[in-house]
């Protein structure tokens, strides 16, 4: 890339950007733009090959994602794995579809805004700015090499570029928005008779048979992920230097002797000054501090500076030399105590100075308390410092010399062997929540081969070795593990159904002519009475909802009726019996607005068609065997 630069590039602006880059470069490292070659292909896309690792981060993101939305509520049987991995396989290949297409359209993502791109995403700033440093440490954490994820934003750089161009140019015309709009705010009048399962449940039986026949129909829902244990060795600044032995006074002496200057107070001189600023060349400032120190060798220096024009007089209280600048405290230092000095030019403004009092350096002694506090304080941290640089060379060459145990390693590093409790190639607790944990557990030659990791970085001062002790291949879980939660389903599937029927029943009733109100009672349905509604009223249960405006339109004092479970787990026999316009002025969105959005959706239709029509003309091959 650089070389391009240079060889299409000349003038100043071209050393300009090359310097840019180099420090890009030299920043992040050259090498990290260079991935193994060894990562099983799981499918390709002309010449676009999907690797195993990139399904498995693709994977862990989704996952996450879904887990931080969710909250308290995920459960993680909802998203079988194989399931959600094919999914996000799915959407991988779509990815390199479009941004093939985008190749072949000419759409180029500059190094300028790939470096835009980078710096304006918050997770790399550190106090609003871009910083490498977090940029680095958060790369590492992850396990992602820098080159490979700049090379996958500057692909979804690209693909949003051809995404904007596409729905951007999308419309819709002024009677489909009309058409849209009013369908959009229709009303309907709902009520519903609700059926609570749960009062079904006593008179459900669950038979060995039944849990049986659901635990075979549902195996996917009672996987068990493979999953590993693992020990391992972790190297940190903070135990580098466990067991090293503490500095003797000779050392500590020598640290004093190298660092006395923090631990003392510096000289530090009050007295008095005049400023007066400096405007265009500076000679009137000069000539008006001139006549200030004609008048007021003997004067009151405040009293003199009030008859100059403006001369601005303050007080110096206790300044050490860095506190003023440069000219100023060359000039305050050396006056004697009452002294006056001679006008002093500084950057901005021309100075006249006066002493009044001395404050002289002071240094406690080596055997002060606070002063070896510090020392042994500033000890500690470089011996920190030295321990976890020279451990971890160290345990690099061991991790290659020893890689059949840890023994060897935890005992010449004086660290302790570790375990870990059961970690899937998704998450867990402790060091298996940081993915590049669980890429190295799950590699081939520490999971196949039953060898020692490489060091693995985790953010800027920890470094961890590993090796599995326990490895369980994927397995559905026994039946008598889970037979409890079987029961539970198959009772509240056969309480539902229970309601269900007593909600068709009533149905029947209905359409036979019996009133709503005559099909309540005690140990029967309650009757909900919503009223006129419409599709966005959050106030009514959503597949209520979704239920009355799926039904057709009644016409002539009918009523249209359907069955449909609430999203609170009950049974619901919804009524529509009237329908009316919207009209535009209830409307909580503006026919402006209304017409954005309206773009907005064929915009989305069109980017899925394109997608669709590119998926259906692509060469992809998908290696079934490798998805898992």
């Amino acid at each position: 890339m650089l070389q391009k630069i240079r060889d299409n590039a000349s003038g100043p602006l071209a050393y300009v950007v090359v310097a840019v880059i180099a420090v890009v470069f030299g920043v992040w490292g050259i090498g990290s733009y260079f991935t193994p070659s060894s990562d099983p292909v799981v499918a390709s896309v002309g010449g676009t090959e999907i690797t195993r690792y990139q399904l498995q981060q693709s994977y862990n993101q989704r996952y996450q994602r879904l887990r931080q939305a969710m909250g308290d509520s995920f459960d993680a049987d909802m998203f079988p794995p194989e399931q959600l991995r094919r999914t996000v396989l799915q959407g991988l290949i779509n990815e390199a579809v479009l941004t093939q297409y985008a190749d072949e359209a000419g759409y180029r993502v500059t190094d300028a805004r790939l470096l835009a791109a980078l710096r304006s995403n918050e997770q790399f700033q550190v106090d609003g700015q871009f910083s490498p440093e977090r940029y680095r440490s958060l790369l590492s954490q992850a396990g992602i090499p820098a080159g490979r994820y700049e090379a996958r934003l500057r692909e979804d750089l690209k693909s949003q570029q051809l995404r904007r161009d596409v729905t951007t140019s999308a419309f819709a015309s002024p009677a489909e928005v009309d058409q849209a709009y009013r369908l959009v705010n229709q009303e309907r009048r709902v009520r519903y008779l609700a059926y609570d399962a749960q009062r079904y449940i006593d008179d459900v039986d669950v038979s060995d048979a039944e849990l049986e026949s659901y635990y075979e129909d549902h195996a996917d829902q009672f996987q068990r992920p493979e999953r590993v244990k693992l020990s391992y060795v972790s190297l940190s600044r903070s135990n580098a230097a466990a067991g090293d032995a503490a500095p003797d006074e000779a050392a500590l002496r020598e640290l004093y002797e190298q660092n006395k200057a923090q631990f003392g107070e510096p000289e530090r001189r009050r007295g008095v000054q005049v400023r007066v600023p400096i405007e265009g060349d500076g000679d009137a400032a000069r000539d008006r501090i001139q006549q200030l120190a004609s008048a007021a060798q003997d004067a009151d220096l405040e009293a003199a500076a009030g008859s100059v024009d403006g001369a601005e007089y303050s007080r110096i209280d206790g300044a050490a030399p860095g506190d003023l600048p440069d000219a100023v405290a060359e000039t305050l230092f050396e006056l004697d105590t009452g002294e006056t000095s001679s006008p002093v030019r500084g950057e901005q403004a021309w100075y006249l100075l006066r002493l009044s009092d001395v404050t002289q350096a002071s240094t406690p002694s080596f055997d002060d308390p606070e002063v070896q506090s510090q020392l042994k304080a500033i000890a500690s941290a470089q011996r920190e410092v030295t321990a976890y640089s020279d451990k971890s060379d160290r345990m690099e060459t061991l991790a290659y010399e020893a890689p059949n145990d840890l023994q060897t390693l935890a005992d010449e590093l004086n660290l302790e062997i570790q375990d870990t409790g059961w970690i899937t190639r998704e998450g867990g607790d402790g060091i298996g929540q940081y993915d590049a944990i669980r890429k190295a557990a799950f590699s081939d030659s520490v999971l196949q081969d039953e060898l020692n990791s490489t060091p693995i970085q985790l953010g800027s001062d920890r470094r961890v070795v590993l090796r599995v002790e326990s490895h369980q291949t994927a397995e559905r879980r026994p039946l008598d593990e889970v037979r409890d939660t079987v029961r539970e389903r198959v009772a509240r599937q056969k309480a539902e159904d229970r309601a269900r029927e007593s909600a068709r029943e009533a149905m029947t009733a209905l359409e036979a002519g019996e009133s709503l109100q005559s099909l309540t009672g005690e140990d029967g349905p309650t009757l909900e009475s919503p009223g006129f509604i419409r599709r966005s009223d959050r106030e009514v249960d959503p597949r209520v909802r979704e239920a009355a405006f799926s039904l057709p339109s009644p016409e002539n004092d009918t009523r249209r009726l359907d069955v449909t479970a609430t999203a609170d787990g009950r049974v619901a026999l919804v009524v529509v019996d009237g329908v009316r316009a919207g009209d535009d002025s209830d409307s909580a969105t503006p026919r402006e607005q209304f017409a954005e959005q309206q773009r907005q959706y064929v915009a989305r239709q069109e980017y899925g068609a394109l997608n669709a029509y590119l998926r259906n003309q692509a060469d992809v091959e998908i290696n079934e065997n490798r998805i898992d």
